[in-house]
């Protein structure tokens, strides 16, 4: 699978990820890292995906994340993810909303994201 890959060098934070873009992303635990290169590929909830968090929020309707995700969970729709496609191993994964912030794994590891 051939990949477009636009290097991002600000640096990003949830509200400002653009699908097709790479970041480095995933998780730090105490003195380990946990993050690689990543093309971002939009926010997944059942089968519907945005390309941006604020076209996923005015979907809803909503302003901030916990009223997104409360708002996913009254409509019974699933979690919602932050989807991204490993570049170097080459395999999708998901970080998911909960508590009001994106987690990695079943420990919740909030997600990090650095300049890729």
């Amino acid at each position: 699978m051939e990949i477009n890959e636009t290097t991002v060098t600000k640096k990003p934070t949830i509200a400002n990820l653009v699908s097709g873009n790479v970041y480095v992303a995933g998780y730090k635990r105490g003195d380990r890292n946990f993050t690689d290169l990543n093309r971002f590929v939009g926010y997944k909830v059942g089968e519907q995906v945005f390309s941006n968090l604020k076209q996923l929020k005015g979907h809803f309707g909503v302003t901030n994340l916990k009223e997104l995700e409360f708002e996913a969970d009254r409509l019974e729709l699933g979690s919602i993810t932050a989807e991204f496609y490993c570049t170097e191993e080459q395999y999708f994964w998901g970080a998911y909303l909960y508590a009001g912030a994106f987690r990695v794994g079943t420990s919740a590891d909030r997600l990090t994201l650095a300049a890729a």
